[in-house]
């Protein structure tokens, strides 16, 4: 059996910050023993278009879906997707989904959607990955979303959402635990996908792929009460855990973004991507052989819905990250900031200085991704 006839199974664990994984024991032993990348980046830290990123393998200003609100936007007519493309390829093509503007549409065979109140995620995706064994080869994407649903419900249930009040952001050890308390749900879910694997006897031609699609806030800043409002490191990085039937055992530590899944994804299964092709992703290959010596720029934009400058029509808040620092453009109060984040890993001291040399390059270099993505916001150095 050839590489190119491999099952793909990619489920995002949504919400599910990277410092958590290490408390999840059957996906903390995942990636202990399968490629984890520790350092991968959102490049939206919020589900819309973070997952449209991923099924295009372009940044959001490029797709068209750069806002809660642009989920019409999508420039379906012009991206071959994800699906799409294995689809081509002979892949029966299916997902589970919350609901049916979470990811572009097209290219699924199959397309599920299912109910948040009373879903078990466990069983029903057992059950779909035993009905799709008996293809000859399938692509699935599938959608966890339960750590998501308890702690927005939670939050909102108590706070109001669009407040920016002291009382959620001083109460960090009560967020903590809320938080923590979701895992062991999370963790079973993940075991429970082995399992079917295994059952169904197509682990030795599966690839299975767990991420993250971003971060959410405990309390860290205020006026960012779940994900979506900026961009700091709790919810732009992000991981992803790749188990192949050669199992590959490896930590990558380089700096990657979720847009890189797409044409990894191709790149596994010897599917070769047209020279002319929109994706502005990169397979993670290189990485994975070493072969890579240059460092990958992190790029991220985003518009929240609250927070103490909310754009939900575009995105407004942007940031650029390299080489253990980061500068952010927030358009509406038009400020900025930079972070040393060796000496300041929770960007608590923003030591923006427009006459800083390191500050007038990350400004450059962030320019630079403006112009490649056509984001025109009028800004000179």
């Amino acid at each position: 059996m050839g590489k190119e006839d491999y099952n793909i199974i990619l489920i995002n664990l949504d919400g599910l910050r990277r410092d958590r994984v290490e408390l999840c024991s059957t996906l903390n032993n995942l990636k202990e023993e399968n490629c984890f990348f520790s350092n991968m980046f959102t490049v939206a830290p919020y589900t819309f278009a973070s997952l449209h990123a991923i099924f295009s393998g372009m940044y959001p200003s490029r797709n068209g879906m750069n806002a809660y609100y642009n989920i019409f936007k999508f420039k379906k007519d012009e991206i071959t997707t994800l699906p799409q493309l294995l689809q081509n390829e002979g892949y029966y093509t299916c997902c589970d989904i919350i609901n049916k503007v979470v990811i572009p549409n097209q290219g699924f065979d199959e397309l599920n959607i299912f109910d948040e109140e009373t879903v078990d995620f466990k069983q029903r995706h057992r059950d779909l990955i035993k009905k799709l064994a008996n293809k000859d080869k399938f692509f699935l994407f599938l959608h966890f979303t339960e750590t998501h649903k308890h702690l927005v419900r939670e939050i909102v249930k108590k706070y109001k959402q669009e407040s920016n009040d002291d009382e959620f952001f001083n109460l960090k050890d009560e967020n903590i635990e809320r938080y923590n308390s979701y895992l062991p749900s999370c963790d079973s879910y993940v075991s429970a996908i082995l399992d079917i694997l295994k059952e169904s006897k197509i682990e030795h031609k599966t690839i299975l792929i767990f991420f993250s699609d971003h971060g959410t806030s405990i309390g860290e800043r205020k006026g960012e009460k779940f994900y979506g409002v900026f961009t700091y490191d709790y919810t732009i990085n992000v991981f992803c855990i790749i188990k192949t039937p050669e199992k590959l055992n490896k930590k990558i530590e380089g700096q990657c973004q979720t847009i890189d899944l797409y044409p990894t994804i191709s790149d596994m299964l010897g599917i070769k991507l047209e020279e002319n092709s929109m994706i502005q992703g990169k397979s993670l290959f290189k990485m994975i052989e070493n072969l890579e010596n240059d460092e990958r720029e992190v790029f991220v934009e985003t518009g929240g819905l609250y927070g103490p400058w909310p754009s939900s029509k575009k995105h407004n808040v942007f940031c650029l990250r390299s080489k253990m620092k980061k500068i952010i453009y927030n358009e509406t109060p038009n400020s900025w900031e930079f972070y040393d984040l060796k000496k300041d890993p929770n960007e608590l001291q923003n030591i923006y200085d427009e006459e800083n040399n390191d500050v007038l390059e990350y400004k450059k270099k962030l320019m630079k991704k403006f112009e490649d993505n056509n984001i025109d916001l009028g800004l000179k150095i």
